[in-house]
């Protein structure tokens, strides 16, 4: 019987590696199809080769768009090598002219792409991992898919601290990874404090919205309106700069002014002031016609930061802290430290694993500022899903409409919206000298994901693949 057994389970195998065989040989088929199309920069002919599942996510014209914007400006295809193959999915090491990326590609049953993705590339881990020190008890299945999907990234990515915090069926979850500082052997909690970069631009957007729907403020107005009279009309050609322009990167205007001071990495914003802005907008204008083009733009936020504390008379913290944080029952979420805080700070790092200054906003503090902890962002998820009042729940949904379609992804105010595969969801990232951060909120399931590190390597797959595991 042992013997039929073992005759069984070989059999079996060798079906299996010979099914995975196979599959290989028509996805390097596909590969080399891919590679040929891209090189060509031939758009409509690598869309043929997608299937009717990949078609209904992503359309032609928004296939286009990722092809000349994103993809064939990396130049040609040097090398596809194959990696591994897992659940049909085939992975390829692609070397181009400006990058090194990962290729993802498996087929539908006529043969056809429906996977069809690029990430940076990141090298498989082999062998046993270093484990980091954590707070999971592994108790629950959840804690388990943590723990399976975030050691390895501690171990590859060297990342110092990791505080993640998951909103599942309106119940929330916490885990930490690392040391609020390297070596001193002390582990984060769901309480340290961390800069939570560009997600600012988030809290940016609602205020926008809430100014909107009390009749402060139109999308559609010109910029010009709320600044001083001196200063020249913002416009490409007979085209003015407006609000909405501002909200959804698409106003044309340069990533920062022209009159900033780059030559302090480790504290850029910290000298940028009104007088300075106002200065810079004398001599400004779109490079191009506004609500046309996405292109991420600190400048646009930071001014339309500017412009709603003129709308609203009050400080930027302040009108986070009255129209937002004190909706949500967020305590510890703030532009300035205060004294309690300094125990709860964590000290940043850059992809080195050197030690970085915090950042400091002036003029442009809409765009970047907020310090935050895992507690705090799920209750400002938890808000962004259900507001405890009508009119804030409308401002809310006012920001998370799109007002521009940049084809791989839709703009709200100041929120990204993009089908990840399995859901369309609202997210924003956040990067600063020393700190990287997600937030990513499923609206149809009621789930969230807020990932928070002070070393400044990207932690999207985390966080995405969290949110995938609960989302479904």
């Amino acid at each position: 019987m042992k013997k039929l057994l073992v005759v069984a389970l070989v059999v079996c195998y060798s079906l299996t590696v010979c099914a995975q065989d196979i599959q290989k040989i028509k996805n390097d088929a596909m590969k080399d199809k891919v590679v040929q199309f891209f090189n060509a920069q031939n758009a409509d002919s690598l869309y043929s080769l997608a299937g009717a599942g990949f078609k209904k996510q992503l359309s032609a014209e928004k296939f286009k768009a990722i092809g000349a914007n994103n993809l064939f400006p990396l130049g040609e295809i040097k090398a596809a090598e194959f990696e591994k193959i897992d659940r049909g999915i085939s992975k390829y090491k692609v070397t181009t002219d400006a990058a090194i990326l990962s290729m993802y590609l498996s087929l539908d049953s006529a043969g056809l792409f429906e996977t069809f993705l690029f990430k940076p590339y990141k090298k498989e881990t082999t062998g046993d991992i270093k484990k980091t020190k954590t707070d999971n008890a592994l108790a629950t299945e959840l804690d388990k898919k943590v723990e399976a999907i975030v050691q390895p990234f501690m171990f590859e990515s060297k990342t110092v601290a990791l505080s993640i915090g998951v909103l599942k069926e309106g119940k929330t979850y916490f885990y930490n990874y690392g040391e609020t500082k390297k070596g001193n052997e002390q582990s984060p909690s769901s309480k340290n404090l961390y800069e939570i970069g560009s997600i600012t631009k988030t809290f940016t957007g609602i205020l926008l919205a809430k100014a909107v729907t009390e009749n402060k403020i139109k999308l559609n107005d010109p910029v010009n309106k709320f600044l001083p009279k001196n200063t020249p009309v913002l416009k490409f050609g007979n085209d003015t700069l407006k609000i909405v322009h501002l909200s959804n990167h698409t106003s044309g205007l340069p990533p920062l002014p022209g009159n900033f001071d780059t030559t302090d990495l480790t504290n850029p914003y910290r000298n940028y002031d009104e007088k300075k802005l106002l200065e810079y907008l004398k001599h400004a204008s779109p490079g191009r016609k506004p609500g046309q083009k996405f292109e991420y733009c600190n400048l646009a936020v930071g001014l339309l930061g500017y412009i709603l504390q003129k709308v609203n008379k009050m400080p930027f913290e302040k009108m986070i802290t009255a129209f937002i944080s004190s909706k949500a029952g967020m305590t510890d979420t703030r532009e300035f430290l205060i004294k309690k805080d300094s125990a709860l700070f964590m000290q940043g790092y850059d992809e080195s694993i050197s030690l970085q200054s915090q950042w400091d906003f002036k003029v442009l503090t809409a765009a970047g500022s907020l310090r935050s902890n895992t507690e705090d962002m799920l209750k400002y998820a938890a808000l962004n899903l259900k507001a405890p009042d009508d009119k804030l729940q409308k401002a809310i949904d006012l920001s998370h409409t799109a007002t521009f379609d940049a084809g791989q992804q839709k703009i709200g105010l100041n929120w990204f919206i993009q089908n990840w595969g399995w859901g369309q969801l609202l997210f924003h990232g956040g990067a600063t000298g020393g700190y990287r951060s997600l937030l990513a909120i499923n609206p149809k399931t009621n789930n969230a994901i807020i990932i928070l590190s002070n070393t400044a390597v990207s932690n999207d797959e985390v966080g995405v693949a969290i949110l995938k595991y609960i989302d479904k």
